[in-house]
């Protein structure tokens, strides 16, 4: 082998000997290196993610999109989908691992939570960005959905469906920070609180679970599909959300269904509220709302009112979601209803007692 030969298997040797570390890499490390991804991402709406390699090993990655999936396959090409994979039904996820939370967030190799305070024009905003990698760890669960879980190891078919229908139907509330810790949540946020006014017409799943079938003409629906992805659906006309619902039906797996809103921000785009929208849309309120910023990435945001915080309106929620980088967002249950759980804390949109409530929006860790 020539002189020059030599020189250059040596100084490939040198370069994969500096950057093992990072391709064989700790979770601890790996968060790190998703963290500064997520930090840097989210504001570009419709780019895909390219890892530069060398730029990752060297401290100078960026991504617009915020995912894991190509930074966890440059720690472990052997992860599979097994690792990450839960059942969209109301069995119980992992128990998250205290070591891994932070003061403000919770880290391992399919979440990463980042917590955040951000005041703006009078608001006092909790906001919550998280990350997943895999769709099945975006999660609800209702008041009595835990009670559930060990029918999914010992319980026959007839006796789950029965289980299921009771869970289902139940006018049951407990407050989110209960649900939360019943369910194993690493980060939970209110629902739409599905059990007010039984009687009204909506359309509710629940983990594949249907609850309501119906439309309502004066109300927005968010739809999860089985990517983690949302579909927002406006008021209209019964034939005209009909139609939308079996749209998104034929292409995508309904796992989440939610009638409440409004839709703040549809695909980058901010939404002109409807001043007549219920829930008090002009008046400036506690909120709590959802969005979704890329490709398995969310932020779930409190906006406080009636107090030091001025709390907000409808259009002003959408503004602030939209400047977020949320591709879609929707508005959940608000006023006192509107709360965030975490680590055996809760962040609530208004100060006092905690709400009974039928339902959370949660994430879950998937490593066992």
């Amino acid at each position: 082998m020539s002189r020059t030969g030599r020189i250059v298997i040596c100084v490939i040797c040198g370069l994969l000997m500096l950057a093992a570390p990072f391709l064989i890499s700790s979770p601890s490390m790996l968060s790190e290196v998703k963290w500064e991804l997520m930090d840097s991402g989210s504001e570009e709406d419709g780019e895909e993610l390219e890892l530069d390699l060398g730029r990752l090993l060297f401290g100078t990655a960026r991504a617009e999109d915020g995912l894991i999936e190509e930074v966890i396959s440059e720690g472990d090409s052997e992860l599979g989908e097994a690792i990450y994979e839960l059942p969209f039904d109301f069995s119980l996820p992992p128990e998250p691992k205290e070591e891994n939370y932070t003061e403000n967030g919770y880290s391992d190799e399919s979440i990463l939570v980042k917590l955040e305070e951000r005041e703006e024009d009078g608001v006092i905003w909790e906001l919550a960005f998280v990350q997943i990698a895999s769709p099945t760890q975006l999660r609800t669960a209702t008041a009595t959905s835990h009670e559930m879980n060990d029918l999914y190891a010992v319980g026959t078919e007839k006796e789950l469906e029965k289980a299921l229908k009771k869970t289902l139907t139940s006018t049951r509330t407990n407050t989110v920070s209960a649900i939360a810790k019943e369910n194993r949540a690493v980060i939970a946020l209110n629902g739409d609180n599905f059990v007010d006014k039984p009687d009204k017409t909506s359309f509710e799943y629940r983990m594949t679970g249907k609850i309501r079938s119906k439309t309502n003409k004066t109300k927005d629906m968010l739809i999860i599909d089985e990517n983690g992805d949302f579909h927002l659906i406006l008021a209209a006309p019964a034939k005209e959300q009909g139609a939308a619902l079996e749209a998104a039906a034929a292409e995508h797996r309904i796992i989440n269904a939610f009638t409440f809103g409004p839709a703040l921000v549809i695909d980058g785009a901010e939404q002109q509220i409807n001043p007549e929208y219920g829930y008090n849309p002009n008046g400036k309120e506690p909120r709590a709302a959802i969005g979704q910023l890329g490709r398995l990435s969310y932020v779930l945001a409190i906006a406080k009112g009636r107090g030091a915080s001025s709390g907000t309106t409808h259009q002003e929620l959408a503004h602030f979601m939209a400047e977020l980088g949320c591709r879609q967002a929707f508005n959940l249950d608000g006023g006192n209803s509107a709360e965030m759980y975490f680590h055996g804390e809760t962040y609530k949109g208004q100060a006092g007692k905690e709400r009974g409530l039928s339902d959370i929006i949660y994430f879950a860790t998937a490593i066992p």
